[in-house]
């Protein structure tokens, strides 16, 4: 049985949270490396608009991911997570 790895992303929380998918793998280790570097820019990403510092979030920048097309982000961040299907063809 061949397998696939499908990364999700993921903001908001109850009812304003939203998913979507961002890309497949075939191999676990590539889907890991995947999913950290896209949280790395997720999490540079959030502190963009909400610095840990005293200053006000900036709401007019607009948050972008190289690696995500689909990239969303609220107060709560991002998230990426992925799961293992199995393949058929």
């Amino acid at each position: 049985m061949q397998k696939v790895y499908v990364v999700t992303g993921s903001t908001g929380e109850w009812s304003d949270r939203s998913e979507w998918t961002v890309k497949a793998f075939t191999t676990e280790e590539a889907v890991k490396s995947f999913v950290d570097e896209a949280t790395k820019i997720a999490n540079e990403q959030f502190l963009m608009v909400y610095p840990t510092d005293e200053s006000e979030p900036d709401y007019d920048y607009d948050p972008v991911s190289a690696l995500d097309p689909f990239f969303s982000m609220d107060y709560t961040g991002t998230s990426y997570s992925y799961s293992a299907v199995e393949l058929v063809s």
